[in-house]
């Protein structure tokens, strides 16, 4: 089967931005929408994604390194529409990985697409990771920010180097914790001027999240997670997703998690 459905990085340029929370409203709303939604965590080295929804892996994502394992057999359950391809945290097996295992791993997980309308990729913190993870057939790049300094630098650094490596690749930023819409839109404003002097790489402004300190105690109850009625937050992200990320309309196909 060709893969024609979505594939969804996101990504940040340093950790502590809200990235893999967003990533999990987005495939939240997206399955709400009545999408088969793959949600797959996508650093490959510490892995969160299963701690933060409560899920407990059936087996580790190094067992698809046997040859025997397939990736259907990794994929869990989350919620109505919604399926999470965990990943590990602090395997041996999976850090000390050869380019040419890694790029075998990367083929495996990206040949789950297709059993799927849309699937959600949340990327390690930092470059490497976020790389890899457009390098796996991604069809788009959500870039997750804050107004901080330090977080618009590394975000740029993003854009920098997925620039080089998938030019045609549609970046989207998202500026999360943000005092205001005004305080979100000047950040984005800063780090697309950047990217079209330096780079003349054109990005979209998805929209602004305002801090909530509800999320400290949502992160604790998966269930606040994907609740539509959750944390602030959650619920921004999770309207940002509806109206401003364009998805093609539900395959219906059969495929892992029937």
């Amino acid at each position: 089967m060709s893969i024609t459905a979505p594939a969804l990085v996101v990504g940040s340029g340093k950790g502590g931005v809200g990235k893999s929370v967003a990533a999990i409203a987005m495939a939240a709303e997206f399955a709400a929408q009545g999408r088969r939604v793959l949600l797959l965590d996508g650093d490959q080295n510490l892995g969160t994604l299963h701690v933060l929804l409560g899920i407990v892996p059936a087996l580790p994502l190094e067992s698809l390194l046997d040859g025997y394992t397939s990736p259907e057999a990794l994929v869990a359950p989350v919620a109505p529409n919604l399926w999470l391809l965990p990943s590990s945290s602090g395997s041996e097996a999976m850090y000390g990985l050869s380019p040419t295992d890694r790029a075998r791993l990367q083929r495996q997980l990206s040949g789950l697409y297709g059993n799927f309308d849309v699937t959600v990729i949340d990327a390690g913190a930092g470059l490497e990771s976020v790389v890899r993870c457009v390098m796996m057939r991604a069809t788009r790049l959500v870039l997750i920010t804050t107004p901080e300094p330090a977080a618009l630098t590394d975000a740029y650094a993003v854009v920098k180097i997925v620039s080089l490596q998938a030019p045609d690749l549609p970046i989207d930023v998202v500026s999360n914790r943000a005092g205001a819409e005004a305080e979100g839109r000047a950040a984005y404003e800063r780090l697309a001027a950047a990217a079209e002097r330096f780079l003349r790489r054109g990005l979209r402004y998805v929209g602004s999240v305002p801090e909530d300190p509800g999320m400290r105690a949502a992160i604790e109850h998966p269930a606040q997670l994907l609740d539509p009625n959750g944390p602030a937050a959650m619920r921004a992200i999770r309207a940002l997703a509806a109206a401003r990320i364009d998805l093609p309309p539900p395959l219906r196909l059969a495929g892992a998690g029937d």
